[in-house]
């Protein structure tokens, strides 16, 4: 199986040596990693074609854009100018485990039935805490079965591995600032082919100026808030026409989607109207939230934020 790891890098030159380190030594070898760096402004582009000369690595390539694309951009940019069968998706400042690659591999050659495979994480922070999420390291292959709460990605693209074929399916129904992450999560999972590895395969450093992190902030007001509701109703669009395309039963994930629909639909009149009742009938929806807490958050957005 030929394995394409992308890279995405911007003003990284803090961590993304140790990154690099940990894809160099893997026990199993990949056959090409693709650096796709969106414009950095500090030093991450020579440290990178520096690094990639001092080790020989002929494998490895750096593209530089012309332009800012955003980091969800460059990401299926980055995949589509990929050759392998199986592509790991990575961040510039994590840590792999030396044997994440074979060990993904493995579960992939002996599982045909997988698309996207997901792992373990240890999340690691600067003042040296650590935590294992976002389940229990047991070993285990467990497989992902839809909810209502579909929204919700389980595990960051940096823990995910998946095949070529999936992401050619799933690109079809891409648009603007889709994380690729998010995209080929909920396709495997409406594609019941999701699966998940609970052994943390990879160091994943939390921090404040992350680009996950700053989006988090970002959807914290009412305004971004409605907009997200919009995106929602984009994904379940483009969801009905990833079913379309499926040659299995799809009437559970049809059914889903529809109700999904109402509940943002519901959600979007709330926000619009402020009218408590609208508000107190969500609670019939309580199980669509990607997290409960988000409920709680709708009303603090509406009534004391504004």
């Amino acid at each position: 199986m030929n394995i394409s790891i992308v890279i995405s890098s911007y003003n990284g030159s803090s961590h993304i040596i140790e990154q690099l380190d940990s894809i160099r030594n893997q026990t199993r070898t990949p056959d090409k990693v693709l650096i796709c760096d969106d414009c950095s402004t500090d030093s991450t582009p020579e440290i990178v074609n520096k690094y990639i000369k001092i080790h020989s690595l002929n494998n490895w390539r750096i593209v530089i854009n012309q332009e800012n694309k955003g980091w969800q951009r460059n990401f299926i940019d980055g995949i589509e100018k990929s050759t392998g069968d199986l592509i790991f998706t990575c961040d510039q400042d994590d840590i792999w485990r030396t044997d994440k690659l074979e060990i993904m591999e493995n579960i992939m050659l002996k599982h045909p039935e997988i698309n996207l495979l997901a792992s373990n994480y240890l999340e690691f922070y600067e003042d040296g805490h650590t935590k294992t999420g976002p389940l229990k390291n047991t070993k285990k292959l467990e497989k992902v079965k839809l909810k209502n709460n579909y929204m919700l990605v389980g595990a960051p693209g940096c823990t995910h591995c998946f095949r070529r074929s999936l992401f050619n399916q799933a690109k079809k129904i891409w648009f603007k600032d889709y994380p690729h992450d998010a995209l080929l999560w909920r396709t495997a999972l409406f594609s019941d082919s999701l699966y998940f590895y609970t052994d943390d395969l990879i160091k994943w450093r939390k921090h404040n100026d992350s680009a996950f992190s700053k989006d988090s902030r970002a959807g914290k007001t009412k305004a971004n808030k409605e907009k997200w509701l919009d995106y929602d109703l984009a994904v379940a669009d483009g969801l009905e026409k990833f079913l379309s395309t499926l040659d299995i039963d799809t009437n559970q994930q049809t059914k889903m989607l529809d109700k999904n629909r109402k509940w943002i639909s519901l959600r979007k009149n709330f926000y619009q109207t402020k009218n408590i009742l609208t508000g107190l009938h969500l609670l019939f929806y309580w199980n669509y939230y990607p997290r409960y807490r988000q409920y709680l958050a709708d009303w603090y957005l509406i009534f004391i934020k504004g």
